[in-house]
């Protein structure tokens, strides 16, 4: 993904936030995972697919999108002229807040991150030029 560490925002419907919310409960008690498809406009990351993912981990405490499902939705992405501009996952009994695996991940993987936990709904990136996580906005349509 073209200029990824430039954004600053994410937009997402308010339906594939409460799909998300939905994963988390129909998930519970281990981390549910997905597939955020769209493009990036400007300092945005646009949401136009969320796409519900199998956590390969099963686990309370970290996920793994299963492999060939991620190369799958890449694939169908890429043919329709989209990208993935981001993943989400859950956090069912702890806050919104990157754990050091999160942390770990998200460096080798510099896409937008949603995390749902008890606190609500957050967004997060790599920043490269500081080697460190950057909160980004989350806006609804």
């Amino acid at each position: 993904m073209s200029g990824i560490y430039m954004i600053i925002e994410i937009r997402i419907s308010v339906k594939d936030l409460r799909l998300i919310s939905e994963d988390m409960e129909a998930n519970r008690p281990y981390e549910a995972c997905g597939i955020l498809v769209g493009g990036v406009q400007g300092d945005a990351a646009v949401v136009e697919k969320t796409i519900p993912a199998y956590n390969i981990k099963k686990s309370r405490t970290r996920f793994e999108i299963d492999p060939a499902q991620l190369y799958a939705v890449w694939n169908e992405s890429e043919g329709e002229g989209k990208e993935i501009v981001g993943i989400y996952h859950t956090h069912p009994y702890t806050s919104a807040t990157p754990s050091n695996w999160d942390r770990e991940y998200m460096e080798a993987n510099p896409v937008v991150w949603i995390i749902c936990g008890v606190d609500g709904v957050k967004g997060y990136i790599w920043d490269e030029g500081k080697n460190n996580i950057r909160k980004i906005h989350i806006k609804t349509f």
